[in-house]
């Protein structure tokens, strides 16, 4: 199985979300995995994954992304010379499976796609999300143009063409059938972005611990925001939560593990800047914070591109025992734990409902949260999923 992904140079999803995952199959099925990466990551970066790849016994390969004399025509060349490095990939290892992830690795696939089906080889799509739509909500591009007619094209193609299709919800599933038809329903999974339960999880020890360096006494209650910041993540809307529930408690403090603090530090208001926490760490340091933390924030724009993604925080969260505060209409999980005690969905219809719920989720225990979340959100549950789409499409 050869997994095809383009990135940029600061995304650690790949050895943390599907190297795992990727890890999971090699031992349980009969399989072997290969990773070309096309990114413009620098070789430091390149040789750190490279290396986390290697002790999972992953073949890991990646090809630069070319940003002059312009993005747009850097990317372009790239796609070209990005064909030829697959075919080699294909060659050189035999591989029998080519798994595109999203819009500009399907778009090499597709142009190679009569030689591979030729050579018998399958293809496994990895629509991940509407990303397309994600540019259209998010990024300007206009529904209009001729680039996102062109992308569309190209998305419906591989889409069409694929053996199989794996999606992260089931409302990206039927968006996506609507709009190719009812008779290519078969090859399409849900699978999820499942997290390393023994690594997210209620710590007593770590909490403490945490606490004491950020100088947090032990019956405060801490906020988390763990993740990108950017306008689709509404970090005006977090504060005003917040700051809803700090006055009622003003003791309280919100924490955000961020890579760039410096958009976020500007938005804080100054009469809250001595309850917000700002930190950089690294992944493996992600864990004993959410043990410290007391719930965790997950906010998201409207906007219908939201319906296809699965938020890999959320499953952090609630491995950790956290309770969470969503938005609405993110992927299936108003259907998973919109419902749940543990779950508060925004926005409220008023701001009492949030601190009534504050009150009463203390009850609820962290273990109790983790248990009910492991069958839905662990990496065993991931694997699982993507064992039943390869085998349920034969492959």
């Amino acid at each position: 199985m050869l997994f095809i992904s383009w990135d940029s140079d600061q995304t650690n999803y790949m050895e943390n979300l599907f190297f795992p995952i990727f890890e999971g199959l090699q031992k349980e099925m009969d399989c072997e995995f290969f990773v070309l990466q096309f990114s413009w990551a620098n070789a430091a970066e390149v040789k750190r994954i490279a290396n986390i790849a290697k002790e999972l016994k992953i073949t890991y390969q990646q090809q630069q992304v070319r940003r002059k004399p312009h993005p747009v025509l850097g990317s372009l060349l790239t796609t070209q010379l990005g064909q030829i490095a697959i075919k080699r990939m294909v060659i050189k290892y035999g591989i029998t499976h080519l798994m595109p992830r999203s819009t500009m690795p399907a778009m090499m696939v597709n142009s190679i796609i009569n030689w591979a089906k030729t050579r018998g080889i399958k293809i496994v799509f990895d629509a991940d999300g509407l990303p397309i739509q994600e540019r259209v909500d998010y990024a300007g591009l206009k529904e209009s143009s001729l680039q996102y007619h062109w992308l569309k094209r190209a998305e419906a193609k591989m889409l069409k063409q694929a053996d199989t299709v794996l999606v992260r919800s089931n409302l990206a599933m039927h968006q996506h059938i609507k709009n190719i038809g009812q008779i290519h329903k078969p090859k399409f999974f849900k699978v999820s972005n499942g997290r390393i339960k023994n690594r997210f999880k209620p710590d007593s020890l770590v909490r403490k611990k945490i606490r004491e360096d950020l100088n947090i006494m032990p019956e405060t209650k801490l906020w988390l925001y763990s993740g990108s910041i950017g306008p689709q993540y509404l970090v005006g809307e977090m504060l005003q939560l917040f700051e809803t529930y700090h006055i009622h408690y003003p003791e309280s403090k919100f924490l955000f593990l961020i890579r760039n603090p410096t958009s976020l530090a500007e938005a804080i208001p100054n009469h809250l800047k001595q309850a917000i926490l700002i930190k950089t760490v690294n992944y493996e340091s992600l864990p004993a914070y959410y043990a410290a933390a007391d719930l965790g924030v997950s906010l998201r724009k409207p906007a219908p591109s939201l319906i296809g993604i699965a938020p890999i925080k959320v499953s952090e969260y609630l491995l950790a025992g956290l309770p969470i505060i969503s938005s609405k209409g993110i992927g299936d999980l108003d259907a998973m734990i919109g419902e749940q005690p543990f779950c508060f969905m925004y926005p409220p219809n008023n701001k009492e409902k949030l601190i009534h719920w504050l009150q009463n989720v203390k009850g609820i225990s962290r273990e109790q949260i983790r248990a009910q979340s492991i069958p839905s959100f662990a990496l065993e549950n991931s694997i699982t999923e993507y064992k039943h789409a390869l085998k349920s499409s034969k492959l």
